[in-house]
Order: C-alpha cells, then structure tokens, then sequence
C-alpha cells in the first residue's frame, strides 16, 4: 500500500497531545488552511510523521509540491475528484435513465481523463522527491492495466460519440423548434455566432440537474429517436457497473489534500507579504525571523504588523527561560517556537526566514489556564495533574513549551517546582521554552539560557526577545506609571 505521508506502509503516526493545538492555536491555523477542503485532509493534520524519515519524506514531496506546474497539476486531479464526486451523486438521485447513465459516463470520463493528466504532468515535472516517483510509478501501473485500458478505451469511444451531438434549437412565433446541429460543427464558434452577447453559456441537458425540464425532456426524446443505436450501446455500458474507481487513489487523493491545502494557504500568506522558509537538519536550533502564524493571519486581516524574532539553541544548551514585563510578547514567542517545531515536525515550510531544527521526537506544551471549578482540585493542583503525563518516562528528545506555571504558589515554592521541573525535562535530554515571571530560574541549573522581552529607553514594549540576564525590576517603571505610583504621584496623593 502506497502513501504520499507515511514512508513505510505498515507506519502509524504519532497522535498529539490533546492540549496541544490549542496552546499553541495551531487550531486556529488548521482552521485556516483547510477551510476549503472536507474533514479527512483536516484530520491529517492532528498526528505526527511516525520517525525522522518519514519526517524527511514529506518535506521532500512538499519541495515538489511547491513547484508551479506540479501544484498546478495536483490541484487539476483534486478539483476532477470532487466533480467526480458531484456527478456520482446526480447520477444516485437522477429519474431518468438515459440521464443516469450519461451521468456514469461522465464521471468515468473525468476520472480516467484526471488520472492520464496527471500522470503525464509528473512525467514531465523534475520530481526530486521519492515520494512523487512513486506516485507517478503507480499511475503508470494502474493506466497500463489490461482491464482498466479496455475500459478507458470503451469511455473514450462513447464520450466522443455523444460530444458531437448538436442540437439547434429556434424559438419563432412563441414556439420552439428543435431539430440536430452540425455534428463537426465549433461549438464555441456557433455559440458567439448564435449568441454574441450571452457569455457563450449553455448547459447540455444530460449534464444539468437531476430533474429534466420540459424542453430538456423534448431533446433527450429527439436523441432518443435519432440515435437508438447510441442509446442502446449506452445503456450496456451502464449495466456493466466497472468498478472504475481505485481505493487506493481516492486514499491518496486526500494525502495529496494535505500538502495542497498547505501550499494554498502558504500562497496566500506570501501574497500578504510574510515569508517561509524549508526547515534544514541539524544539531542546533537557529532562527531567524520567526513569527506566530496565526497572529500573522489575525493582523493581516486587520492591517497591523507582526513582529518577528530569532531563536538560537547551542547543542550543550537545553532551555530558553523567558522573562519580562507583562503584555511583552513573551507567550507569543513561546507560541512561534512552537509553531516552529509542529511544522518542522509535519514535513512543512515554517512560518519563518531561515531556520535549522533539530529532530524532536515529540512535542509537548503546558499554557497556563484559568482555574477548573468542575474539579474542584484548585489552579496548581491541576498544574500539576497536567503534567504527570509530560514527566513520565519515554519522553526523551522531546520540545517542551512551557508558559507561566505555578503563578498562585508562593514565589519561593514556585522556584523550588520551577527548577525541579526543567532539571528533569534537561535530564531528559529534552529542549524548549519556560516562559515565567520568576527570573531565578535562568539561572536554575546547566543549559538554561536567559531571555527577556524587550522595552525600549522609555520603557515602552517592543516586542523583541533577546538574550539577556533577568531583571528582577525590568518594566518596573511602567507598572508604576500605570497604577499611579511613582514619587511624585504618591506625593501627590497624600498632600
């Protein structure tokens, strides 16, 4: 069995965390990307490639997918596929039966026909990626079939004979008369001869919708009539029900949705001015330019600018600590990190200039929530029940993004879990992000690097993340302003 996601076979992929989309509000971005197509491709998105290969594997078919003339062709077989569809289903609804069975005729046409296409379009693309090749490989097999042949042949011969019908029909005296065409006659050159200012629009009754109106009926009758041997041929066609369409396709036809509805929204984005780049493999995590993808959707509609940043992981550095004033970006950059690894981690471009990742085996996030009165069990007991799945053995290698926990312990408590938390994920040989306001965990044990969100000399927020020593009085100036408390004020207040 061949699959355009999964290199082997017998693979499974890995399921993410059901915390996991939200913290990181990758639910919103997949929203996003797959607003045009069914619940199938959405659901391709909710489980990780099984292994680093496999990884490998899409990222390579996604460079092929990129190319103009190879998305241009899968896009084609997409869009034939779901027509396929729609005219599988007339045909279910359709009365008539000579509608019925021109119905079948025609999506076998478009089936076969988007098959050939898309064979010969890979046949000429400069595929790089395994996975393409043997995509194009298969088609070559399913189209070489001795069954599958004589079948297309049989479509091809009847569609040709029922695409030279013509009929004319006149309208004198408020009366219509019918009467048959010129059989090699243009059709598009009668229609801008007959109807110059009419958009060169007219639908053939057996492709119109499931119920005939009366003049449909009286053309249908007249090529009854005129061409009883047709009909006939037709209609033993019909009975032979060949089973025409291949699992496997239809299988694959939704993988290829999964890069296609990437690339589209990728497309769109780009076109919005924001930038992506191909992850690279490597032993550090360098970043230039990265950004949070849905904010970048979310200002992008609205206008307003995104601010992205850098990230550099050393191979003997294990965790960003991440402190600074309140509003400063800081679960934003925490959220674009991890955004950083999820797209890594699915074979996709990121939402970023230039990046080298790591392979992570997993990825796990922890976003702090408002407390549960369903469980009754207080803010950080539930803390501390969400992360026994993340602390339990077999999670080494993984990413872990972490964002303000323990906020209603006491500062020195929350220090004491703080850093007992990163010793174990850094005994792991994990890597990731803690984003706090407790800045003596930058200094909480080897591999933690500082960094801080950024004011300017007025201290005005900016966005920027930067390595830096905590401050334990960083962005102390503003909150002073805010609540009205600086010496003068206070002065002020009690004169």
């Amino acid at each position: 069995m061949f699959s355009l996601l999964n290199l082997s076979p017998t693979q499974e992929s890995n399921s993410a965390a059901p915390t996991f989309f939200t913290d990181l509000n990758l639910d919103q971005i997949i929203s996003k990307v797959t607003e045009d197509w069914n619940e199938d491709v959405r659901k391709l998105y909710e489980a990780f490639p099984a292994d680093q290969a496999s990884e490998e594997y899409r990222r390579t078919i996604y460079g092929d997918v990129k190319q103009e003339d190879v998305f241009a062709a899968m896009m084609d077989f997409e869009r034939s596929i779901r027509e396929r569809a729609i005219y599988a289903a007339r045909r279910e609804k359709a009365e008539d039966e000579a509608q019925k069975q021109t119905w079948y005729l025609r999506e076998a046409q478009l089936y076969v026909s988007s098959l050939e296409a898309l064979h010969a379009a890979l046949e000429k693309a400069m595929l790089q990626s395994e996975g393409l090749k043997g995509l194009k490989d298969l088609l070559a097999k399913f189209l070489s079939e001795k069954a599958f042949q004589e079948f297309s042949a049989e479509v091809s011969e009847i569609w040709q004979e029922l695409s030279g019908f013509r009929v004319t029909l006149t309208y004198e005296k408020e009366r219509f008369t019918l009467a048959e065409g010129k059989e090699k006659e243009d059709y598009e050159a009668f229609l801008e001869e007959s109807f110059p200012k009419h958009g060169k629009i007219f639908k053939s009754p057996f492709q119109a919708d499931e119920d005939f109106s009366r003049l449909e009926e009286e053309i249908v009758r007249l090529f009854r009539k005129k061409h009883k041997g047709f009909f006939e041929k037709l209609g033993e066609f019909y009975k032979k029900q060949f089973k025409y369409v291949h699992d496997e396709m239809m299988r694959i036809g939704t993988e290829m949705g999964y890069y296609l509805a990437f690339a589209q929204f990728q497309r769109k984005m780009q076109g919005r001015g924001f930038v992506f780049c191909m992850p690279k493999p490597s032993n550090i995590l360098s970043v230039k330019g990265l950004y949070d993808l849905a904010l970048a959707f979310v200002n992008s509609e609205s206008g307003k600018t995104v601010v992205a940043n850098d990230a550099y992981l050393s191979q003997d550095e294990s965790f960003f600590v991440l402190t600074g004033p309140n509003q400063g970006g800081k679960t934003t950059y925490a959220r674009s990190l991890g955004q950083l690894i999820y797209f890594t981690k699915m074979g996709l471009d990121v939402p970023a200039e230039y990046a080298e990742v790591p392979y992570y085996g997993n990825l796990w996030t922890h976003f702090s929530v408002e407390e549960s009165t369903e469980t009754g069990r207080g803010k950080l007991m539930d803390e501390l029940v969400r992360l026994k799945p993340m602390m339990e053995k077999g999670q080494e290698n993984a990413f872990v993004v972490i964002n303000e926990l323990f906020t209603t312990a006491a500062n020195f408590d929350a220090n004491v879990m703080g850093k007992r938390v990163l010793e174990y994920f850094i005994g792991e040989h994990c890597k990731g992000i803690y984003v706090t306001h407790l800045g003596e965990l930058s200094k909480a044990c080897e591999g933690v690097v500082s960094l801080r969100a950024c004011v300017d000399e007025n201290q005005k927020l900016t966005y920027r993340i930067k390595r830096s020593e905590a401050e334990e009085l960083a962005g102390a100036n503003q909150q002073v302003e805010k609540y009205r408390l600086t010496y003068e004020q206070l002065k002020e207040r009690f004169s």
